[in-house]
């Protein structure tokens, strides 16, 4: 894997393209993936480089298409705090020295852009981008216009539908190194609510689980399973390589982040608070009795935004610490 410096100098910018130099950085090696799944089907708000923190800096108003949301960037200690750049929505990946991210237009339809870590190259990849992920070195997405999961270089050249389904539907979908799981309301058959995988070229798509419903979402994955809610909301997890479906609890979820040995998630049974249990169901505990409307997961921290608000606060896994991380503009 290559090393490279992840950023020396980044702009400040300021109003009418004011700037300023900020030193950051350390000799660092780029990630793996450009943000986890789990955050991502999340909004996406938080992401993280090496020692840097990129995030979503919210305005006060909570309509994306009249928002003006700030993409910020900061130490991991909380210093040098600087934007990057204006107009975020979400869907925030970082790679390398870029930072992947979505803009909500009038239109309504997300357009998928990038821009360095120092400020510069601003470029506009595609239109059009939902369930953006960046991993093996492409950029994995659904393309809400032309209905169809596809690929394409860094850059956003060579665009390649790898599967588009004969409804026209989204669907949510997961990548990782060697598959895409995927989730389809109505199959070609006209069954409803299964969960499917293809190889990353869209070939060998096989049927994954047998649990019917109208709405399954997939939330998060681990090296050998693959977690998702049912109609009820109630979570299921399923082998990746063997098919076995399991009901883990019959508690309601929403939003889940899925660690080594966590599964941290909102409690739609009690007041969409924030609790962790046990990936086997066990030991299930109270973290922030809050309303909140979602979670990020970096490291040992969640980052999440109370319900109706859009202060950014963040709490240790393990329920200490617990304080405001980004206030609102």
């Amino acid at each position: 894997m290559k090393k490279y410096y992840v950023i020396l100098m980044i702009l400040l910018l300021i109003g009418c393209e004011n700037e300023h130099n900020k030193e950051f950085g350390e000799k660092g090696v780029p990630n793996l993936t450009g943000n986890s799944y789990g955050n991502l089907i999340n909004n996406g708000f938080v992401a993280k480089q090496d020692n840097l923190l990129i995030y979503m800096k919210y305005n006060d108003s909570n309509i994306p298409l009249i928002s003006n949301n700030a993409i910020m960037i900061k130490e991991e200690d909380g210093t040098n705090e600087v934007k990057l750049t204006s107009k975020g929505f979400g869907d925030l990946n970082v790679w390398e020295e870029w930072v992947y991210y979505t803009v909500m237009p009038f239109s309504d339809i997300p357009v998928l852009y990038r821009i360095k870590l120092n400020g510069t190259e601003k470029e506009k990849l595609v239109k059009g981008a939902d369930y953006v992920q960046v991993k093996n070195d492409q950029i994995y997405y659904y393309d809400s216009i032309k209905n169809g999961i596809y690929k394409m270089n860094l850059d956003g050249t060579d665009k390649v539908q790898i599967y588009s389904p004969k409804p026209e539907v989204t669907m949510n979908f997961y990548v990782d190194c060697e598959h895409i799981y995927f989730y389809k309301p109505i199959d070609e058959d006209g069954e409803e609510g299964k969960l499917y995988s293809m190889s990353l070229n869209g070939e060998n798509v096989k049927k994954l689980n047998d649990t019917v419903s109208n709405f399954q979402v997939i939330n998060d994955a681990d090296e050998e399973y693959l977690y998702y809610t049912d109609v009820d909301e109630h979570l299921y997890k399923v082998d990746k390589q063997k098919g076995k479906e399991m009901k883990i609890t019959d508690q309601k979820f929403s939003s889940i982040i899925v660690d080594k040995d966590w599964i941290y998630y909102l409690n739609a049974g009690d007041h969409y608070y924030l609790y962790k249990m046990k990936k086997n169901g066990e030991k299930n505990q109270l973290l922030i009795q809050k309303e909140i409307s979602d979670i990020n997961g970096l490291d040992n921290w969640i980052y999440y935004k109370l319900d109706g608000h859009e202060d950014i606060f963040r709490v240790n896994t393990d329920g200490t610490k617990n304080r405001l991380f980004s206030k609102h503009k």
